[in-house]
């Protein structure tokens, strides 16, 4: 679900996070059973709980997210990796690749460019980082496992149009405070990948409500040619009633847009549309001077 005026979306999100590392077995707290499939079969183990008091992990988590629904679902898998040629592990230890998977319910915050509304086309966006600094962890895309979006469960079909595709882009973000200027310490990083999809909006909806009403309301200025000249406080009257529709008609479709300092496409029609009904009440005038 997109929010427009609040710049903000709602989404049901999962992720995973994989890195391989070397860990003793008596530290995960194995049956014998799962020991057996971890070791002779090379099965996948689940893990509800993946102490981080004594054994490594990212620390991730969500930039932009600005509410949760629910609590977060959150648990590990282990398998083990076989050891490269030449590579030396302690016999105390187990290489193994382990994955983090996450499930987030919540809103998210996403800037919205809106210069082309309503026939406008929004990233939707889920900034994932770490706690740690990019000289410890770098976040990159799994390019054997590659993200997807189910369109099918998207709530506003009626709204927006989703895309299937789903962008990865790697950044770094400044943690504040981290600068000193009178050492001139560089300041600290953090790593981030963002996955992004697109929606465009479906523009019917104003077409019909804004594009069309407006057009309207600009032609009917021109039935004030049809009154007798010799009548000019009754075009005066028809055209300044025409402009203060105007007006309000802007003013309310306006409230449903977040507040921007640029024009829409859709805010350029409008003003147009005033203008025209100024230039129309400024040559009623002129017109009625002349009489007068």
């Amino acid at each position: 679900e997109i929010d427009t005026l609040n710049e903000k979306y709602h989404a049901d999100v999962y992720f995973e996070a994989r890195w391989i590392d070397g860990i003793r077995l008596d530290t995960l707290g194995l049956t014998a059973q799962q020991r057996t499939q971890l070791i002779d079969e090379s099965a996948t183990i689940r893990l509800n709980e993946f102490s981080p008091i004594f054994h490594w992990t990212p620390k991730l988590l969500i930039e932009n997210a600005i509410a949760q629904i629910g609590e977060p679902e959150k648990w590990f898998t282990i398998t083990k990796i076989a050891p490269k040629v030449n590579e030396i592990i302690p016999t105390s230890l187990v290489k193994l690749e382990i994955c983090e998977h996450r499930r987030v319910r919540g809103a998210f915050w996403q800037k919205l460019e809106l210069n082309h509304f309503p026939a406008d086309v929004q990233d939707l966006t889920i900034s994932i980082t770490s706690d740690y600094h990019v000289d410890t962890v770098l976040l990159v895309q799994d390019e054997d496992r590659f993200s997807t979006i189910n369109r099918a469960d998207f709530f506003d079909q009626q709204e927006w149009a989703l895309y299937e595709h789903v962008a990865t882009e790697m950044r770094e973000t400044e943690e504040e405070y981290s600068f000193e200027h009178e050492t001139v310490i560089k300041a600290k990083t953090h790593p981030v990948l963002a996955f992004t999809c697109r929606a465009a909006r479906q523009p019917g909806y104003y077409y019909w409500n804004g594009f069309c009403l407006i057009f309207l309301i600009t032609i009917c200025s021109f039935c004030i040619f049809a009154i007798p000249p010799n009548l000019p406080q009754s075009r005066l009257q028809i055209t300044s009633t025409l402009l203060l529709t105007s007006i309000t008609f802007r003013w309310v479709v306006n409230r449903s847009l977040p507040t921007v300092s640029y024009l829409t496409t859709l805010d350029k029609y409008g003003i147009i549309s005033i203008f025209i009904l100024v230039l129309l009440l400024i040559s009623m005038m002129l017109a009625t001077s002349r009489t007068l």
